[in-house]
């Protein structure tokens, strides 16, 4: 997430393994590094503790931006009190009063190519939609209806830019989408290369402790351990399951 702040992202969308480690403790770690976590269709404990939307101005233009959250949630963050909404039925209550009080409309959406598809032949009056989850990265952006979908590689792999012309009357006149692939040949980013170097040691501190503190018992090295000394004290009246011979077979007979 320091990296998110770091990196000035504006608005980020709820993903569904953003939940890991509890909806409360993303919140509160998002709020201290000032980013704006959004999702229209999460509900904590009955409760929208994420905002829906923001509004953004962009060179003058006004860009409201909306995020929608995967219903495929794992049982335990389920358990915790974590409700996903219909995204369709959310966005079609959500996108008219946003599509007035804004230029453009972006829907980031963490719910796959096949979904998002489905989303912009059936909810009028989103303009592009950049998406993650299920499916892969479009270098080239794919017009569905009135609306362009966009999507990146996987794991931050790639870095998209898209430039928007409005025509007179507010509406997409042309839109172009450039996908930079993030790879060895570029400048390579000193003070992100320290701080990951310090992530990566306080995490193998913590591991080291914790193997120290609650080290594992593997019965089968403790049983090996008790035979030995067993054997080397040999007054033990606890015979050796490891030196005494196998009974030899008896057969009874018919």
């Amino acid at each position: 997430m320091d990296f998110y702040r770091d990196m000035g992202y504006t608005a980020l969308c709820i993903g569904k393994r953003d939940l890991a480690g509890s909806t409360m403790f993303l919140l509160e770690e998002t709020r201290k590094r000032g980013l704006r976590p959004l999702s229209s269709n999460l509900r904590y404990k009955g409760k929208a503790v994420f905002e829906p939307y923001g509004i953004f101005e962009v060179n003058s233009a006004k860009v409201g931006v909306l995020a929608v959250t995967s219903p495929e949630l794992s049982r335990r963050i389920k358990a915790d009190g974590v409700e996903v909404l219909d995204p369709s039925a959310r966005l079609k209550s959500l996108v008219p009063d946003l599509k007035r009080r804004a230029d453009v409309v972006v829907l980031l959406s963490n719910l796959g190519e096949f979904e998002d598809r489905r989303l912009a032949s059936t909810v009028d009056g989103i303009d592009v939609i950049i998406g993650s989850g299920y499916g892969g990265q479009r270098y080239q952006p794919l017009k569905v209806g009135k609306a362009y979908l966009l999507r990146g590689n996987i794991k931050g792999k790639s870095v998209g830019k898209v430039t928007v012309k409005l025509d007179s009357e507010g509406s997409i006149q042309e839109l172009n989408n450039e996908l930079y692939q993030l790879n060895a040949r570029l400048p390579v980013d000193k003070a992100a290369i320290g701080k990951i170097k310090k992530l990566k040691q306080e995490y193998h501190r913590h591991e080291a402790g914790t193997t120290r503190h609650h080290p594992a018992e593997n019965s089968f090295l403790k049983a090996i351990k008790g035979a030995k000394k067993s054997s080397v004290q040999g007054g033990s009246s606890e015979p050796n399951p490891f030196s005494q011979k196998p009974a030899p077979e008896v057969k009874v007979p018919e």
